[in-house]
């Protein structure tokens, strides 16, 4: 007798897909976590070097 508020389950194929999905989500955000740290260094380098004159 299942259980009225048992989570609901996935198929293989489906478990498969989300995994695939959630993988690529996690490299967009790396990618645009490491553009904004490259973006900030960038930003800081051009500020330090104008105003050391």
């Amino acid at each position: 007798m299942p259980a009225e508020n048992a989570p609901p389950t996935m198929t293989k194929e489906e478990e498969a897909a989300f995994l695939r999905r959630r993988r690529g989500r996690n490299i967009a955000l790396i990618v645009v976590l490491i553009g904004l740290v490259v973006l900030f260094y960038m930003i800081t380098m051009a500020k330090l070097t104008s105003s050391g004159g």
